[in-house]
């Protein structure tokens, strides 16, 4: 745990190192003191289907969504969302400063009596 979920435009003006891109995320997390780097599982979706608004081809969209097991509290969930936010700007500057684009990030509950996982080693 977290599951952290990348998805983006695929109009996007930048091209970010992907993989890069997860780490840096990963590395926020793990700095919180939260987390274990083995844990952390991040992947990017770009979608080329996508309508936003009235679907004007000058808007794009970035959002991260780190799902968590529940019970944090409130208030760790708004750090966690503030750390990530700066990772996204860094990594799409021209995007956000060229196009009508929303960078977002949300921090979602994982229903801890319903999870269940396998592990192998």
């Amino acid at each position: 745990m977290p599951h952290c979920i990348l998805e983006a435009s695929d109009n996007l003006l930048d091209q970010p190192d992907w993989v890069g891109l997860l780490r840096d995320i990963n590395g926020v997390l793990v700095a919180t003191g939260l987390f274990a780097t083995a844990d952390i599982k991040s992947r990017a979706i770009q979608h080329g289907r996508f309508v936003i608004g009235d679907g004007s081809a000058d808007q794009a969209f970035v959002t991260l969504n780190v799902q968590i097991l529940d019970g944090r509290a409130d208030e760790v969930k708004a750090q966690l969302s503030e750390a990530l936010l700066p990772v996204l700007a860094r990594a799409f500057p021209q995007t956000f400063a060229r196009m009508k684009c929303s960078l977002t990030v949300q921090i979602t509950d994982i229903h801890r009596p319903s999870y269940r996982r396998l592990i192998s080693y």
